[in-house]
């Protein structure tokens, strides 16, 4: 097993623990909503990332990867925190968001897809600002979504004065999850997207879009780290 396979099981892994404390305690929610909140589900997968940019020649004391130093300025707001951090003498090298959705898929999308803009457009200006000094930073994106039926439902839209683009029309969930992730890469506000779809209990994995996988993000990663250190 590949060590972003590990990290992908040790989510399904953690997800399987907090539904046993929840039902342990008697309680619906509260548990597995702790575990998601605090990050920890997705600690693994930021390790193997980390690991990337170690392997690629960048010093371990450069990353930021755990509950602190991952406050980035902005230019809309005074700070954003982030997941992955890799900064060095006031050089902002690289700086990556992860995200998960396990269910509600209807509520949740608009609301990643704003995080995800937002912090986007938010960075691009403080770097245009000069926040950062005078390099740009390498952004990364990923994104994890529980594999199940009600991912590859089609989904309605309330039209009440135009039409929702034409792309959308007939999409499932799955389907504008994944347009969400390339439209992001496309328009430059990422540098690389990694889209993945994992079965929470057998831990097995799709990456739907060749373009946004993990071999293409480590890859674009390493691209980045030898520009950085030439």
């Amino acid at each position: 097993m590949s060590k972003i396979e590990e990290a992908l099981a040790c989510i399904a892994d953690v997800r399987r623990q907090a539904a046993k404390k929840q039902q342990e305690a008697g309680t619906t929610d509260t548990g597995m909503r702790s575990e998601v909140t605090s990050g920890a589900h997705l600690d693994g997968v930021t390790k193997a990332i980390s690991e990337v940019f170690v392997a690629a020649g960048i010093p371990p004391e450069w990353i930021f990867d755990g509950r602190t130093q991952l406050e980035l300025p902005g230019f809309f707001r005074a700070e954003k925190r982030w997941d992955i951090v890799v900064a060095h003498d006031h050089r902002l090298i690289a700086a990556i968001e992860l995200k998960s959705i396990f269910g509600s898929y209807g509520n949740n999308i608009n609301n990643r897809a704003e995080e995800a803009i937002g912090s986007a457009v938010d960075v691009a200006k403080a770097i245009r600002s000069g926040l950062f000094g005078t390099s740009a930073p390498w952004l990364g994106y990923v994104f994890i979504v529980k594999d199940d039926e009600a991912l590859y439902q089609e989904t309605s839209f309330k039209e009440p004065h135009f039409s929702v683009d034409a792309a959308f029309q007939s999409a499932s969930y799955l389907k504008r999850f994944e347009m969400l992730c390339s439209r992001l890469v496309s328009e430059r506000l990422y540098d690389n997207a990694w889209f993945v779809c994992l079965d929470e209990e057998s831990g097995a994995y799709q990456e739907p879009n060749p373009e946004m996988t993990w071999r293409k993000f480590e890859a674009a990663i390493k691209g980045r780290v030898g520009e950085e250190l030439a």
